[in-house]
């Protein structure tokens, strides 16, 4: 009896035990907090923001805030210092405001704490700082964080129609939805001016637009956003456009960057009296689709670079007379497949009616050139005509001393377009295509391979470098300058 009872007894406590362990194993875990005696970590101990737009707004940054212990812990407080009269915002676990309480922080583990800043404006051209600190309160301990920011007055532009006027490098320029150069009218911009572009705004000229831009202080076209990641990203604004009937237009020392299209140039410099639109010294690049599109016009480009774009860098359209000299088509485009050459040249396009609408292509010429990029073929014709027997009077294409990416049925079947010194499928032998540079190294094909007759007319290069200092000129727009 008393055996029996005993292992009745023993039954039962195991049987309170396995409960007890089902119970304990169903049941969440209650998390007593410590008094905060052991130290947190921070990822940083500065937020700092790029240059901010005044009443624009910032992207977010952030940072972690760990505990490195097994215990939890409960952050009394995270405070800006500046209260609800500070630029910056805070954002923890979805609560936004100058004062957040009670935040638990479980152990061995961490949060993210968001921070944005709106800036005032204030009187100032130059770029200024303002700055707060985040406190975060535990029950023994106060961390600071230091918070800073640059901010940049501007001058806002929405839905403008422009009378002739200037802009100047005393501040940015914001253009928000579109501006318009008015027929007539002239738009000049000075060295040093920088023009950004809120998502889809755009610059559309009527009249003409003078861009006196510096090798020292060049006119930049851009987007509005300036944190550091953008810099390289298309697609963040709309586009320049020169419109049918605008005239002396002028891009010297100027850099667009970051839009959808760059520059387009519709049906300009085709009156017997108009100039050409002159690119000197541009560079367009990280754009979405066509970096230079040009229908029906006439161009004169020289120690330019048309980089990195989604769909061709320069393509020449619906005929026209262009000439490029010194210049570099390079297409190392890696954000997305890009199915489209580099360089595109074509002398028509089907309307409404689905009928071909054909022009005559005077001159496209290009001279101690670099056409190249990632694809197999980077330059690609397209030529049509009502009688095919005329077409030859009605194309005019040229390459010479020029380093020609193309594919050879391409090549073999336009041989006529190739002169002398064309070099076809080499490397050009850029420093480092990632990080679109563009200048060549000290064993490219390129070097010393142009022609010295069209480096006299141009005899600096794209940094201001010369062309006639050594054995001979090198191809595209910059120029290989040995250290001694």
């Amino acid at each position: 009896m008393k055996k029996s009872a005993l292992n009745i007894i023993s039954r039962a406590v195991l049987l309170l035990s396995l409960l007890s362990v089902i119970l304990f194993a169903g049941c969440e875990r209650e998390y007593v907090f410590r008094d905060g005696n052991e130290t947190l970590s921070f990822s940083t101990d500065t937020v700092a923001f790029d240059t901010i737009f005044t009443s624009l707004g910032s992207t977010t940054q952030n940072l972690r805030i760990y505990n490195p212990v097994q215990e939890d812990v409960l952050i009394e407080a995270i405070e800006l210092a500046g209260g609800d009269n500070s630029d910056f915002l805070v954002n923890v676990n979805g609560t936004a405001g100058s004062m957040i309480y009670d935040v638990p922080l479980r152990g061995n583990d961490s949060l993210f704490v968001f921070v944005e800043v709106n800036i005032n404006p204030t009187s100032e051209n130059a770029p200024f700082v303002v700055t707060d600190s985040l406190l975060v309160y535990t029950q023994s301990r106060i961390f600071t964080i230091q918070l800073m920011a640059y901010g940049q007055n501007v001058v806002a532009l929405r839905k403008e129609n422009l009378k002739t006027t200037t802009f100047t490098k005393d501040k940015p320029y914001l253009i928000y939805d579109w501006v318009v150069v008015d027929s007539a009218e002239m738009l000049t911009i000075e060295p040093g001016a920088k023009l950004h572009f809120h998502k889809d705004a755009s610059l559309l000229v009527f009249g003409s637009l003078q861009v006196n831009g510096t090798l020292d202080e060049p006119v930049i076209f851009t987007s509005d956003r300036l944190d550091e990641w953008y810099e390289d990203k298309s697609g963040q604004w709309g586009y320049i456009q020169l419109m049918p009937g605008s005239r002396e237009h002028v891009f010297d020392n100027a850099i667009i960057r970051n839009s959808t299209m760059g520059l387009v140039v519709d049906s300009v410099g085709v009156k017997p009296d108009d100039p050409p639109v002159y690119l000197h010294n541009v560079t367009i690049e990280h754009i979405s689709s066509q970096g230079l599109i040009a229908q029906n016009s006439r161009i004169e480009a020289s120690n330019s670079v048309f980089g990195n774009c989604g769909s061709a860098s320069v393509a020449l359209t619906l005929g026209g007379e262009y000439n490029f000299y010194h210049c570099t088509i390079a297409n190392y485009f890696s954000f997305n497949y890009r199915s489209t050459p580099a360089l595109i040249i074509s002398n028509y396009f089907v309307d409404a009616n689905d009928m071909e609408q054909y022009f005559s292509l005077d001159a496209a010429n290009f001279y101690n050139c670099i056409i190249s990029g990632r694809n197999r073929n980077e330059v690609e014709f397209d030529f049509q005509s009502e009688d095919d027997t005329k077409l030859d009077e009605m194309i005019n294409v040229k390459f010479d001393h020029s380093i020609v990416k193309i594919e050879e049925a391409q090549q073999n079947f336009y041989s006529g377009f190739f002169d002398e010194g064309v070099l076809f499928n080499e490397s050009p032998g850029f420093i480092d295509v990632a990080k679109y540079d563009y200048q060549l190294d000290s064993l490219s094909v390129a070097r010393d391979a142009g022609d010295v007759n069209i480096a006299k007319q141009f005899p600096e290069d794209a940094l201001g470098e010369s062309r006639l200092d050594d054995k001979a000129p090198d191809m595209g727009a910059f120029e290989r300058i040995d250290e001694l």
